[in-house]
């Protein structure tokens, strides 16, 4: 039997994996996890604002995270719901991560 060849660009499972291996996107997923709606600011992690943006867009591209506009003001929330039904497990694994940092 042959390798399947998967298109990288659509393949939701690589798509978050490569989303939550940078540690800025990680702690933003926890933060997420932890504290619910929030909003993200660059100072937090000490980065400029266009960095921040391409780490928001990436998780927002993987489905891992969902934008909430009010006015001019966005606050982000984790798309647990995504989540917990296509990647079954990563919930857990960040809340484990989580309590494994925080002690």
């Amino acid at each position: 039997m042959k390798n399947k060849i998967v298109d990288n660009n659509h393949d939701p499972v690589l798509q978050a994996l490569q989303a939550v291996s940078d540690p800025i996107r990680l702690n933003i997923l926890t933060c997420l996890l932890l504290d619910g709606e929030k909003r993200i600011t660059s100072e937090k992690y000490n980065i400029v604002k266009s960095t921040l943006s391409h780490h928001i867009k990436l998780l927002k591209d993987a489905l891992l995270i969902q934008e909430i506009k009010i006015g001019t003001a966005k606050t982000y929330v984790l798309n647990q719901e995504y989540i917990q039904q296509e990647l079954p497990g990563l919930i857990e694994l960040i809340r484990f991560r989580a309590g494994n940092t925080t002690k």
